[in-house]
């Protein structure tokens, strides 16, 4: 329902305009509130917050202007419409300058006003639109809260979704090899299914680089995520779909994406798949747990700096985890949990054993096989026993290269000196930030952030990125901070930037 309140001193005029705008409303999308002065108006503004309000100029209390100026003052997107006589059009052409969105002349006439209401309905539409695209709508919001914090909980936001999405699912979808460009995703999703899909559904990213879609259940989805999953190979991209149980409670928002996130984490036995949960609970899991043989042998390499050692007991085990068939994901979890902390261990990482099996429980969503997961692993154990063997005096510079590599190839990630110290180089953490500021005369995160700002000049150059999609593709999750960041970098805002990149362009052409 779109509240519009109108304000006009003169009974008849305020009568005839409610006639007017209810004979307009032939889908009964308004509820008209009434005042016949300002100082009311403005009462029933505070009270209800009207999205259109329609005010005569001239009133006794409060005149028009002055209750646009009230309006203004703590509401930038509410639309106010002028009447005016004509003997005040002057008062009108100021009210424009002053925030109002349009005018109409007294008396009004009926197509005059159908086309103000007209034009009022499709901005609505279009911000509609771009807050479902840009994720700032309120449903949105909610879904991300829950996704982030297991305990959040907000009525008025579950009270609005559970309006939208009385029953539904959520998937989660991963991409190999380069994923397509968000607006170019959505574009897709619209094509395929209609402008009128985003009403009943809702697309965000993660903060570790999925992509969310929540959908209103239908029989029919299964063809949803089949059209989806096509129309991206077809364009070069392949994807995978975690998909959660129907849900319809609001308040387990949190819990179905973990299902769908859960399902997702199985392709690593089956490339390309779309996984959803009640498909997978029919499924036979079997069971694997490191044995303290193997675990004590990969050890005993690491200590001596046999990394080719260390890596053939990697292989056995998961050898003995193929041939199991499907090992349920708890158990994988453990398994890589178990053997990345073997790694830690042997290489002095400081932490409890409790630390550092939480840290390392969440990066099987990384590998599309048991394959990858093994040989990235048996990477690790080369890199390990390589470290321990090394003399670092000389290997310095290649240790200096490599995070600048790293930096440069990872740049849209949370990328942080502690991280690779402790999960690539196991390495202390103090030493890697030391030798950088010694071989480059700049820290890490000075490094860093001159690429991510570089690659955001970039992006902005191009002109298709808003300044939230720029500052995601570039590592800043927190917008603000991305703002404030490139200001400091480059002296203006990344939105001053953009226009002065177009207005040189102008010029030169």
């Amino acid at each position: 329902m779109v509240k519009i309140l109108v304000v006009e001193d003169e009974l008849y005029a305020r009568e005839s305009l409610v006639w007017q705008i209810e004979k307009y409303d032939t889908d009964h999308l308004f509820r008209i509130l009434l005042a016949s002065n300002g100082e009311e108006g403005e009462k029933l503004y505070r009270k209800h917050h009207p999205e259109l309000v329609i005010t005569d100029i001239r009133m006794p209390r409060m005149d028009g202007l002055q209750l646009l100026a009230r309006i203004r003052q703590t509401d930038e997107k509410t639309k106010v419409i002028i009447l005016s006589a004509y003997s005040d059009f002057e008062y009108a052409r100021s009210a424009l300058s002053n925030g109002a969105s349009d005018y109409l002349l007294k008396p009004v006439d009926d197509t005059a006003l159908e086309n103000c209401l007209n034009k009022f309905l499709q901005r609505k539409r279009n911000e509609e639109k771009d807050a479902l695209m840009t994720g700032t709508d309120i449903v949105t919001q909610f879904i991300r809260n829950c996704i982030r914090d297991e305990k959040y909980s907000n009525f008025v936001g579950e009270n609005v979704f559970g309006r939208i999405f009385r029953s539904w699912q959520i998937t989660v979808i991963s991409f190999r090899n380069g994923r397509p460009e968000r607006d170019e995703f959505l574009k897709e999703i619209e094509r395929i299914c209609g402008s009128t899909f985003w009403l009943q559904s809702r697309f965000l990213e993660s903060e570790n680089g999925l992509w969310i879609l929540v959908t209103v259940f239908r029989e029919d989805n299964v063809f949803l995520w089949r059209r989806l999953r096509n129309a991206m190979e077809q364009n070069g991209y392949t994807a995978n779909l975690g998909i959660s149980r129907v849900c319809t409670d609001a308040g387990s928002v949190g819990e179905a994406y973990r299902e769908a996130l859960e399902c997702l984490k199985y392709k690593i036995y089956q490339k390309d798949s779309t996984f959803l949960a009640e498909k997978l609970e029919k499924e036979k899991f079997h069971d694997y747990y490191l044995s303290k043989q193997k675990e004590e042998a990969m050890r005993s390499f690491l200590h001596e700096g046999n990394g080719k050692k260390a890596a053939a007991v990697l292989a056995d085990i998961f050898d003995g985890v193929r041939e199991l068939g499907i090992v349920r994901m708890e158990c994988l979890e453990l398994l890589y949990s178990r053997i990345l902390l073997v790694f830690y261990q042997e290489m002095g990482t400081g932490g409890s054993e409790k630390e550092l099996l939480k840290k390392t429980s969440a990066g099987i969503l990384r590998f599309d096989s048991l394959e990858e997961m093994c040989e990235y692993l048996s990477q690790l154990a080369e890199s390990a026993s390589r470290m321990k063997n090394s003399d670092p005096t000389a290997d310095n510079r290649k240790i200096v290269s490599f995070l600048m590599k790293y930096a440069r190839e990872h740049y849209s990630e949370d990328v942080t000196i502690k991280e690779i110290a402790e999960k690539v180089l196991f390495m202390n953490q103090n030493y890697l930030s030391h030798l950088f500021v010694e071989k480059r005369g700049i820290s890490f995160s000075a490094y860093l952030r001159q690429i991510r700002i570089g690659r955001a000049k970039e992006l902005l150059e191009k002109g298709r990125y808003s300044v939230t999609e720029v500052s995601t593709m570039v590592g800043y999750n927190d917008t603000s901070q991305f703002i404030r960041i490139f200001k400091q970098e480059t002296g203006m805002t990344p939105k001053k930037y953009g226009s002065y990149l177009k207005g040189r362009k102008e010029y030169e052409e």
